[in-house]
Formats: structure tokens, sequence, C-alpha cells
């Protein structure tokens, strides 16, 4: 069982209890007060476990949550004081392994990191098994889909927005399928794709919007689900069927610059379909994202 903890709370006492308790069982806890070094925190000291609160001030818990499974498969626990049954759905369909409402026993937070770490093998940076012999490279295009405003679509009506995003995932699983793709993961209200074609993934991306788009007209503007869309050619890591490397985070990064119901696809994707489909493109500039070196060129296509 592994014994490094990152600890994220915005209450001091309560890290400097925490910490003390765990540190008593020779846990080695690393404590946080907000989200801004948390992503840094896991690439450096590869924790085998995050304790997250979600009630952080700025980013909260759960935004904080994408971020890590988009980059990390290291176990996470949700402490927070919003312990309703919309919160504790959200926070594990976002990929979050257990869940603990405030105010708690030492005890049984202990109690769960062990059960948690137990199940979950210790895993690296970007959270590949370094033993593994199945660990290999692969040149594709990878798809990243999230819906815009699911936090409040959840808010409003949970029942509605889970089974409506039941119903739309399902949908773009079978355009995935039919263009020759693989649905890798689906928390929460994200997805992720691949393809052994970049030409067969925009594609699959123009027939998911131009689909979800007639499905979303017939509903009232505030009910929409609208889902944005990101597509990068690359090179990944692949780990017992998951995807993993700058490949994966930068359709992920470039998913948050298309519009809702929009296609954003970076530079190494334009290159390859440029010529190949008729689609129009509009370059929207060179963008820096979060964790990659170099900016990153994008187009959006238009639908």
């Amino acid at each position: 069982m592994g014994n490094k903890v990152l600890l994220v709370d915005d209450d001091e006492k309560l890290r400097k209890l925490v910490a003390e308790y765990l540190e008593g069982y020779g846990f080695q806890v690393t404590a946080l007060p907000d989200s801004r070094s948390v992503l840094s925190t896991i690439r450096n000291e590869s924790p085998d476990i995050v304790i997250l609160d979600i009630m952080l001030p700025g980013k909260d818990g759960l935004e904080v949550l994408k971020e890590i499974r988009s980059e990390f498969s290291v176990a996470v626990i949700m402490l927070t004081a919003k312990g309703d049954d919309a919160d504790r759905i959200v926070g594990l369909e976002l990929g979050a392994d257990d869940y603990l409402p405030k105010p708690f026993n030492p005890r049984e937070l202990l109690a769960r990191i062990k059960a948690v770490t137990r199940r979950i093998p210790s895993q690296g940076v970007g959270g590949a098994d370094v033993t593994s012999q199945a660990i290999r490279r692969q040149l594709k295009a990878i798809l990243s889909a999230d819906v815009k405003d699911y936090s409040r679509l959840m808010s409003e009506n949970e029942m509605w927005t889970i089974q409506t995003l039941k119903n739309y995932r399902s949908l773009i699983a079978s355009h995935v399928r039919s263009h020759q793709g693989r649905v890798v993961d689906s928390p929460g209200d994200n997805l992720l794709a691949e393809f052994g074609s970049v030409v067969h993934a925009a594609e699959c991306a123009v027939e998911i919007q131009r689909n979800l788009s007639t499905r979303n007209k017939t509903l009232p503007d505030d009910k929409r689900m609208e889902y944005r869309i990101g597509v990068n050619l690359g090179d990944v890591v692949i780990d017992r069927g998951k995807l993993y490397g700058d490949g994966v985070n930068i359709a992920a990064r470039i998913e948050k610059l298309a519009d809702p119901g929009g296609i954003a696809v970076s530079g190494t994707v334009y290159d390859e379909i440029e010529n190949k489909l008729p689609l129009s493109c509009e370059f929207i500039g060179e963008h820096t994202v979060k964790n990659i070196q170099k900016p990153i060129r994008v187009y959006r296509i238009k639908i």
C-alpha cells in the first residue's frame, strides 16, 4: 500500500489535524490550501492518493478533479461539507474513487484511504505503471469532449441532466464506433476517444455536433446540453487500454477553446485534413495551454 498523501483543503485547522493523524500512522502528507499547485505537486511528488475538498477558493474541487483525471489516474477521495446526492453523483462520475462528507472521524478517513489504495495499484506520474510490459507508444487521433455548464444543469435538475447525458453519451459512442474509433473513458460529462485515422476523428466530430445540434434545437435554451470537442493528432502512451501523455492533454486543452456546440482542432490535425475533407476551418491563433511547453496552433471547424 502506498503511503504518500496529497491533502487539498482551505481549512488550516483541518489540514493540520488530518496531517498529524495520518503521519502518526506512517503516511507522508503534503498539504495545500488551494488548487493552484495541485497538478504540479502530483507531477513532482507522485502521491498515492489525493484527498480533495470540493469547496476550494477560486477553482472548485470538481474542476480540479476533471483536470487531475485528464492527466493522472491517481486515487482521489472527495472530502467536503457538501454531502447531498447531486455532489456525490457528480464527484463519482468525474472519477473520484470515494467520497467522505464533513464532519468526519479521522479514523474513517484512514480506513477509506487504506481501502482505496488496496484496490488501486500504485501509479507513477501520468498514471502509468512503469513495470508494465503492456506499455507502448502510438500515434493517435484523440477526440476529447465535455458539456458546457454541466454543473449548472446538474444543480437545476440532476435527474433530467443525468438521463440526457446518458442518451447523448450513447449517441456519441455510436458515432465513434461507426468511424472505427474507440471510447477510452467517459467520466462525468467528459468523453475521450481514440482513432487510428485523423480523417475519421474529424468526420466523427462533425457528425456528433450536427446530430446533437438537431436534438438541442427541440429544447429550451437553458436546457440545451452543448458539447465542446477538441481533436488532436499526437504521440500517446497506451497502458492497458488507457491513454496518457501530451497527445491526450493537448486534445483536452483545446477542447476548452471550442465554442459550445463547436469543434477546435490542433495544427497537426489541420495539416492532415486540409486537403482531404471538404471542411472550412478558421485559424484562431497560437495558444499557450496549461502544462504544454510550446504554443499550440488552433483552428475552428465551421459546421
